[in-house]
């Protein structure tokens, strides 16, 4: 039970934040995929025409493309931890703006449903100017008649 309300706590809007978080992530994979092949195209075509012209033995050949499969195997690893970094930065902020989107939606069912409500966001939500102006929007419709008058028929 604890742990799906941490798992909550993280992701207030499931569908908004796996759809920024997959299209952050899917943006960065196709960034990082065509940065490794444009790079292994060029060094490999470099390396062909090395052994090629400069008549290497064959061990030093087999060093070389050793060497140059190691390069792609250290820039795959930094890509992926790249990609898990992308990852939870999108979870952290896809939570400030669907951890707002839910207290918006919460606190405008609780007005529906008649309730005293005012829209509180956490410190560091985004946001924040639309709270102000959501609460100022509550007080002015409290004040006029149209607001008391809907929350007595129900």
């Amino acid at each position: 039970m604890e742990n799906r309300r941490k798992t909550t706590n993280y992701i207030p809007e499931p569908k908004f934040q796996f759809r920024f978080i997959r299209v952050l992530v899917l943006g960065s994979f196709v960034q990082m995929a065509l940065i490794c092949a444009i790079l292994y195209y060029f060094l490999g075509e470099n390396y062909r025409i090395l052994v090629k012209y400069a008549g290497l033995e064959p061990d030093v050949t087999n060093v070389l493309y050793r060497e140059l499969r190691i390069l792609v195997g250290v820039l795959v690893s930094v890509f992926t931890l790249h990609l898990l970094a992308v990852a939870v930065l999108g979870v952290l902020f896809s939570h400030r703006v669907g951890g707002a989107v839910y207290a918006m939606k919460r606190t405008m069912a609780e007005i529906v449903n008649g309730k005293d409500a005012r829209l509180k966001l956490r410190k560091g939500d985004e946001f924040q100017e639309v709270q102000d102006l959501f609460n100022e929007m509550i007080d002015t419709l409290k004040s006029s008649s149209h607001f008391t008058r809907a929350a007595n028929e129900r």
